[in-house]
């Protein structure tokens, strides 16, 4: 009878102390699962402020694509409007006009979300620093990153012109070169109405053959100068 006592003092003695292991265990693995969620929380957060640091240079590289490959003919566009004969917009813009206005209107877009992810990212850099509330000042220099986002328009716009202007004056020696040899007496703006006639069908033409951009750039750096006008220009 004792025996049998003991014994089954034994196993609840055993029990009790397996139980309190077990329940230490889950306890432990509870801690330890909770390290492991900090951890991979902190490495995820981590990763995503880097992700916020660089999506502004990402948007700025976009930003400077757009302006080079597609708005650009918002400002070819008010070339033409202003009277350049060198300026030139392609057929499907100039048959829908609203697609200009879509284009200037995805311009301000554009610039305004790089410029403000920019100065978000300045002012969380700001924050990290210590500075607090005070960081959110930072949201100022929306203004700088316009500008610089401008100045990044304006130099496409001036290669553009440079690249234009070359094309179309090759065109205009030609022309008055064919005009001088014919012996037309014409005045330099009647000349320059016929060259801008011819620079433009031509332009037209290298579109419609899908060679545009081709023909432009070959036309601009051509050497082929009628004698007469070399020393002229």
């Amino acid at each position: 009878m004792d025996v049998e006592i003991n014994l089954k003092f034994f196993l609840l003695e055993c029990k009790r102390k397996l139980t309190q292991r077990f329940g230490l265990r889950q306890e432990l693995n509870k801690h330890r699962n909770f390290a492991k969620f900090l951890f991979f929380a902190t490495m995820e957060l981590n990763t995503l402020m880097q992700y916020c640091f660089w999506l502004p240079v990402f948007l700025w590289v976009g930003l400077h694509f757009w302006f080079r490959n597609v708005s650009y003919v918002v400002f070819l566009k008010k070339q033409l409007d202003k009277g350049q004969k060198w300026a030139y917009v392609f057929d499907g813009y100039v048959k829908h006009p609203g697609r200009v206005h879509f284009l200037q209107f995805c311009d301000a877009f554009f610039t305004l979300v790089a410029s403000v992810s920019t100065a978000a990212v300045l002012v969380w850099i700001l924050q990290k620093m210590g500075l607090g509330v005070k960081a959110y000042y930072g949201f100022i220099s929306v203004v700088f990153f316009i500008a610089v986002a401008q100045l990044m328009k304006r130099r496409t716009e001036l290669k553009l012109t440079d690249l234009f202007q070359s094309a179309f004056y090759l065109e205009y020696r030609w022309v008055n070169y064919e005009i001088q040899r014919k012996g037309i007496s014409m005045s330099d703006e009647n000349v320059r109405d016929r060259a801008g006639l011819s620079f433009a069908h031509k332009l037209r033409n290298a579109e419609t053959h899908q060679v545009f951009w081709r023909y432009v750039k070959a036309m601009a750096a051509s050497k082929k100068v009628p004698p007469e006008m070399f020393e002229v220009y």
